[in-house]
């Protein structure tokens, strides 16, 4: 209704961190620095990124600081003018291997387009299948030849359509070719920096870490000064820069604004995202002329709520054409897909046909398991590791009925293939008889096929324990699957993540029919909405311009209730941050971003907010472990962390040693043999239970006495107390980093637990990993905890932020009061 002022009209786009109101009388002489959530003075909203070098938007104020580079001092790469291509230029280089690996596939690619075109014009024009199937009556009985066959045609002679697909082909590769050309340009700039700023040679490119060449890419901001309005570049900068837009669809998925879910009749629920609809998706969000996003900066007309009405229809209006335009093209676009499917596929499926069975990550599966701020190579080797638990729990709901059918379809099949291969050696002439080959071949895909319907009769019934598994490396899952895993309601959501290859390559190949339906039928009904994410999840970072407000992993706005650990003090009150359904991240998105940016990226300094967040996190896993040993037999499961560690311990490896580690305060403890479990130093009994699923096992100890973490560091630990009467912002620890770094770094949950060292066989990128998925359990099981605790956190309007500050002095053991989750609850409109 015009003139009626909507709860989304009051939220606007200026984002400033919170401040506490002691030091409002501050507020107006610093401005927030949203790279890192500090006060320090840097550029206001008005200073842009990609603006002149000598410009002072902020007149005599002498608390900001103004780097102007000098024409003489200045290096090659000083003042980059697209720093976001740069970047990722700068990531696809090192993550494909160099300038001639790069160069290579790019004009192989090239040659493949014309190698398909050729080959399908020739297949189409150049064969008399009249000869070639023997249907000519002046051949029959008689030796044809290949040159008899082949018929070559000038393009005059060709029909009119093949004319057209020629030349539209013609027209695409020369587009293509020019776009390669200018990527050479672009990558032998970037091989040059990799070589003279960053001193990386292209023989130890393959040997450097990403870690390492976003290290030194840090430093060399100093010396060359990339970016001309930051001195200094941060770890989230960069990402920010790299990762710009993926951060928005993530987010977009997260809130489910985008419409990529459905409910269809007799199929049920399903997904659908494939690589032609996110193409059309950046291309009406980012990178079209009259996208909303304008290079690194947000169109200033979608920061007005006063244009709130007039950017929807105009949105929904291009959406319109662009989705015309995809069925005008469909004919030629599915023609395309036909023909590179059949190339890619085909030789794979008649040698392997049980390949179409395996299942792979789709497309969606991928940007909801996403965490904020997670580069390509982090995701893949995270769902690389899921992908044996994934594929051994969706094994065991293989249908029964569809069982029966494929082992009588194998026998029958199986048996006249064997009875033609027979008959084949005994006399090849056999081979010769009308469409026998092709009987044979189609018996054998049949059978092959088949069997991707029969389970592996040595597979064991364990759904809670292998999800639980599969949890602990994707991050993300409904709430609902926790105690469900052997339903098959959870195993169809299961399967929209994880789809059989046949699913996802019918995805791809109707992908042209399906596209066009959506943007016409289903996106642009959505572009008032759209409107407003931009709007109120837009913020301006200094020195990187405007990002999606929910990549600042910001635990304050966009901070979920339910993920947030139990209070142990109340020594610091916080203000409460005001939150709600629209403005608070799903599925613990940011908490868990958060979480994984800190492990992944050791040398971030993360925001105020953040660091209590992360304490909070800190305090409550060591309460819980200290009250692990005190609590009753039947009272453990209520303990978040005596589940996460029990999962912990059953997948072996690093990840039982971290487990074990927790348990035991930090020492390091040698891995036991399968089944069994260490008792801690002082323990006199132990029990280990062990039911009969294999689920669960008891790692906790009725007479285990825990030593305390001022004893756990005089063992060998940092030589900083882990507890002090230092604020958290001064106090930190000495720990490896993802790469051996030693360096002062933000400690992650088990980090914190374990304060010591970890031991050899657990560190660099395995040691991460470990340490993510026990986070991952443990955030779980708070929330969890937490919903059967309160109410729905559907009108949750705030909760406190927490930091325990225990003195040296002070008992470990000493009980706490437990403040409220939530200060208040206010009903949504």
């Amino acid at each position: 209704m015009e003139g009626v002022k909507t709860d989304l009209d009051k939220l606007h786009t200026t984002y400033r961190p919170f401040v506490d109101e002691s030091n409002e009388s501050e507020e107006d002489e610093a401005p927030p620095n949203f790279s890192t959530g500090t006060r320090n003075n840097t550029a206001s909203h008005s200073n842009r990124v990609g603006g002149a070098e000598n410009e002072t938007p902020f007149g005599n104020d002498p608390g900001v600081m103004i780097h102007v580079v000098t024409e003489t001092g200045k290096s090659k790469w000083s003042h980059i003018d697209d720093l976001d291509s740069f970047f990722i230029k700068v990531y696809e280089y090192h993550q494909k291997h160099g300038f001639y690996v790069m160069m290579i596939q790019e004009y192989l690619e090239l040659v493949q387009f014309i190698f398909i075109i050729m080959f399908t014009v020739f297949m189409t024009e150049c064969i008399d299948y009249n000869l070639l199937f023997n249907n000519d009556p002046e051949k029959q009985g008689k030796k044809v030849f290949i040159s008899e066959v082949i018929v070559l045609k000038g393009f005059v002679e060709m029909a009119f359509f093949v004319k057209c697909f020629i030349l539209t082909s013609v027209a695409c590769w020369i587009t293509r070719l020019i776009v390669v050309v200018y990527h050479g340009f672009q990558f032998w700039d970037v091989k040059s920096f990799f070589n003279t700023a960053l001193k990386i040679s292209d023989k130890d490119l393959d040997s450097i870490t990403w870690w390492e060449v976003q290290s030194r890419l840090q430093a060399a901001q100093s010396e060359h000064m990339m970016c001309i309005h930051k001195e200094e570049l941060t770890e989230l900068d960069v990402h920010h820069r790299i990762l710009r837009f993926n951060n928005y669809l993530v987010s977009m998925i997260n809130k489910s604004l985008l419409p990529l879910r459905f409910s269809i009749p007799v199929i049920g629920d399903y997904v659908f995202l494939s690589s032609g609809l996110k193409f059309n998706l950046e291309l009406i969000l980012f990178k079209s002329p009259w996208a909303p996003y304008n290079q690194w900066h947000l169109r200033e007309e979608y920061k007005r709520v006063a244009k709130r009405k007039e950017l929807a229809d105009m949105l929904q209006n291009r959406i319109l054409i662009l989705g015309c335009i995809n069925l005008i093209l469909m004919p030629l676009i599915l023609l395309w897909q036909i023909l590179y499917s059949f190339f890619s596929y085909a030789e794979v499926i008649k040698r392997e046909p049980g390949s179409l069975g395996v299942r792979k990550w789709g497309l969606y599966g991928r940007y909801y398991l996403r965490h904020l701020n997670e580069l390509e190579h982090e995701l893949s080797a995270r769902l690389a590791r899921a992908y044996k638990p994934a594929s051994y729990y969706m094994d065991i709901f293989v249908s029964p009925l569809a069982t029966v059918v494929a082992k009588n379809v194998t026998f029958m099949c199986g048996s006249v293939l064997a009875v033609l291969i027979l008959l084949s050696v005994w006399d090849e002439d056999v081979l010769n008889v009308e469409h026998v080959l092709t009987i044979m071949t189609a018996l054998g895909a049949a059978v092959a096929g088949a069997r991707v319907f029969i389970p592996d009769e040595n597979l064991v019934f364990c759904p809670e324990k292998t999800l639980t598994q599969v949890i602990s490396h994707i991050h993300y899952f409904p709430e609902d699957w926790k105690g469900n895993a052997h339903t098959y309601k959870v195993m169809t959501e299961m399967g929209l993540l994880f789809p059989y290859t046949a699913v996802y390559l019918l995805d791809e190949l109707f992908s042209p029919v399906i596209t066009p339906l959506i943007l016409i039928f289903q996106l642009r009904y959505k572009s008032q909405d759209i409107v407003d994410f931009f709007r109120n999840f837009t913020v301006d970072v200094v020195g990187v311009g405007d990002v999606c407000s929910f990549a600042q992993m910001d635990v304050r706005r966009h901070g979920n209730p339910g993920w947030q650990a139990g209070q142990t003090s109340q020594q610091e009150i916080q203000p409460v941050a005001k939150t709600n359904q629209y403005t608070q991240g799903e599925d613990g998105k940011t908490e868990m971003s958060l979480v994984h940016f800190t492990i992944t990226n050791p040398g971030w300094k993360p925001s105020i907010e953040s660091e209590k967040y992360l304490t909070g996190l800190r305090t409550c896993a060591e309460r819980d472990v200290n009250q692990l040993s005190t609590l009753p037999e039947q009272s453990v499961h209520s303990n978040p962390l005596y589940d996460s560690v029990s999962a912990m311990s059953e997948m072996g490896g690093s990840y039982r040693e971290v487990a074990l580690r927790v348990l035991h305060g930090g020492q390091h403890v040698p891995s036991p043999p399968p089944h069994t479990v260490p008792s801690p130093p002082d323990t006199q009994t132990s029990e280990v239970l062990h039911d009969s699923s294999d689920q669960h096992q008891s790692l906790r100890s009725p007479s285990t006495q825990l030593p305390q973490t001022s004893q756990i560091h005089r063992r060998g630990g940092p030589t900083m107390p882990f507890y002090s009467s230092q604020s958290f912002s001064e106090s930190r620890l000495f720990s490896p980093s993802l790469m051996q770094s030693r360096q002062p770094i933000q400690p992650s949950l088990p980090s914190l637990l374990h304060s010591g060292l970890p031991p050899p066989e657990i560190t660099g990128l395995e040691y991460a990993a470990a340490d993510m998925s026990m986070s991952v359990l443990y955030l779980h099981n708070i929330q969890h905890r937490n919903a059967h605790k309160r109410p729905s956190i559907a009108g949750a309007s705030g909760y406190r932020f927490q930091m325990r500050n225990i003195t040296e002095g002070r008992d470990q053991q000493e009980p706490v009061e437990l403040e409220p989750l939530i200060r208040g609850l206010s009903s949504e409109n």
